[in-house]
C-alpha cells in the first residue's frame, strides 16, 4: 500500500468509511439522537438497502486498494450501480430522506467517475491484469554492466553475457542469440561477492546503447529471491548515484 499514490489511498478509505460518514451526516442534519439513528439503520427493511448502505462503497474502496484482476470490474461495477441508484433516487426516501441525495455521496460519485474514465485508458487499465506492472510503480532502470550467464533448457549449457541495465522487475541483456518471446530462462548474475540465480522470461528484443539484446522479466519463485534482488538493486542504485556525482564533480 505504501507505494500507491496518497490520493488513491485517501479516496479508498473515503469509500470504506462512507457508511460512517453518512451516519455523521444524519446526526448533524437531523434532531434525532445517535441512538435513534442507529436504531433506524438497524431496522433497514430489505437486504438490498442493507447492502447499499453498509457495503456498496466499501467494496469499491477495497477494490481500489487491491488492484487485482477482480478489482477493475468490481470498482467500475460499484460506480455504475451507484450512478443508477442516484439517478433513480426518489425524494424523501431511504437512505437520505431528503429531496436530493447527500452532497458528500454525490461528490464521491463524481470523483469515482473521473477515476473510471481515467482507468479506461489502456496503459492505466493494464496494471489491473498484470501484477508485475503498476502504473504508480515505475521501477527505475540502473544503467550498469553486470556479468551474467543464461541457460535456456539445459542448465549446464550456459551463455556468458552482460546485463546492460536492470531494475527490480527485469533487465536488458546483450545476448545475441535467437530466443522466442515468453521463453523461460535461468539467469545467474554476479556483482562483487554477490551471486544471484533467478528465473526470467523473455519479453522482447531490441537495442540499447547501440547493442542488440533481449529484455527479460524476473519471475521470482519465492520471497527470498525477491528480497535478494531488491537488495542488489538498492546497492547498484547507490553505486550508480555515487558514480554520477563523481562525473559531475570531475
Amino acid at each position: 500500500m505504501k507505494n500507491k499514490p496518497l490520493l488513491f489511498i485517501l479516496i479508498a478509505f473515503w469509500h470504506i468509511c462512507e457508511p460512517l460518514i453518512k451516519i455523521s451526516y444524519f446526526k448533524v442534519t437531523t434532531p434525532f439522537p445517535l441512538s435513534q439513528i442507529l436504531d433506524n439503520i438497524a431496522h433497514i427493511s430489505t437486504p438490498k438497502e442493507f447492502f447499499e448502505f453498509w457495503f456498496l462503497f466499501p467494496i469499491g474502496g477495497i477494490a481500489l486498494l487491491g488492484v487485482k484482476r477482480w478489482s477493475y470490474p468490481v470498482f467500475v461495477g460499484v460506480q455504475m450501480y451507484s450512478i443508477w441508484s442516484h439517478l433513480t433516487y426518489q425524494k424523501f426516501t431511504w437512505p437520505y430522506v431528503s429531496e436530493v441525495p447527500f452532497f458528500g455521496s454525490l461528490f464521491l460519485l463524481f470523483v469515482n467517475m473521473c477515476i473510471v474514465i481515467y482507468f479506461a485508458l489502456p496503459d492505466v487499465r493494464r496494471p489491473f491484469f498484470d501484477k508485475n506492472l503498476r502504473w504508480w510503480e515505475t521501477p527505475s532502470r540502473i544503467i550498469m554492466r553486470i556479468p551474467c550467464s543464461i541457460s535456456i533448457e539445459n542448465p549446464e549449457h550456459l551463455h556468458d553475457c552482460e546485463i546492460l541495465n536492470i531494475s527490480r522487475t527485469g533487465a536488458f541483456i546483450n545476448y545475441k542469440g535467437v530466443i522466442e518471446n515468453d521463453t523461460q530462462l535461468h539467469l545467474k548474475l554476479l556483482w562483487g561477492d554477490t551471486a544471484i540465480e533467478v528465473t526470467a522470461v523473455k519479453v522482447g528484443s531490441h537495442s540499447f546503447d547501440r547493442e542488440h539484446g533481449i529484455g527479460v522479466r524476473f519471475k521470482f519463485n519465492n520471497l527470498w529471491e525477491d528480497l535478494a534482488m531488491r537488495k542488489l538493486v538498492k546497492e547498484l542504485s547507490k553505486v550508480s548515484k555515487r558514480q554520477e556525482r563523481m562525473r559531475f564533480a570531475a
